[in-house]
């Protein structure tokens, strides 16, 4: 593998690890059983990889191909429901706190996924595309946690939730003109996580919000 592949695969299981930790904690939050903890791990982890695949016409979607993602998804939520299980007071005692670190792991799946979703887009030929790189990034950085929400029947956070889609086109656009001025991989990737992650962390303390109508 080359380097940039091994890079790729890197963020590609960060962001899944992450985006698990989210999905199954939501899941906790609802008072989910066991399979229901698996199942929202895995989908809030693979869900938007899942989109990215079928836009780009790559079938079967990556998450078959390489059953190691779900797998390492799974297990990340059962380890997860286990700690919840057997700390279950001191877990549900702590309930705020671990919305907080939620949300936490949510950014970081968002930044990471960002950078997956125009990677893989680079990957197979779209690098002068740059209008559907920017969506890759955003369907592979929303869509596993707007699945979600549908879930658990709650209003997708993407379409209220302080600038959530708008980190991930800042983070996108960013990553895209460092491609185009051919810069590493190595800077390119962690500037971008950085960036998606800060704007999502501010956007959280400062309670920023996109305005309304009302």
């Amino acid at each position: 593998m080359t380097f940039s592949e091994i890079l790729f695969v890197i963020s590609d299981m960060i962001g899944c690890v992450a985006f698990a930790l989210s999905g199954a904690m939501t899941a906790l939050k609802y008072r989910l059983d066991l399979f229901g903890v698996l199942v929202l791990g895995v989908t809030t982890a693979l869900g938007g990889g899942l989109f990215r695949d079928l836009i780009i016409g790559r079938i079967p979607p990556v998450m078959f191909q390489s059953p190691h993602y779900a797998l390492v998804a799974a297990a990340t939520s059962a380890l997860l429901f286990l700690i919840a299980r057997f700390s279950r007071k001191q877990y549900h005692q702590q309930e705020a706190r671990i919305e907080s670190l939620a949300n936490i792991f949510d950014a970081i799946g968002l930044g990471t996924f960002t950078v997956v979703g125009m990677q893989a887009g680079i990957g197979v030929g779209y690098g002068s595309n740059g209008f559907l790189l920017v969506f890759l990034s955003l369907m592979t950085g929303i869509g596993g946690g707007l699945l979600r929400d549908l879930f658990v029947q709650r209003m997708p956070g993407v379409l209220h939730k302080h600038v959530y889609a708008v980190a991930v086109l800042a983070g996108a656009v960013v990553y895209l003109i460092l491609y185009r001025l051919h810069v590493s991989d190595l800077i390119a990737t962690p500037v971008t996580i950085g960036l998606v992650f800060t704007i999502r962390m501010l956007a959280t303390k400062y309670r920023w919000n996109l305005p309304h109508a009302e």
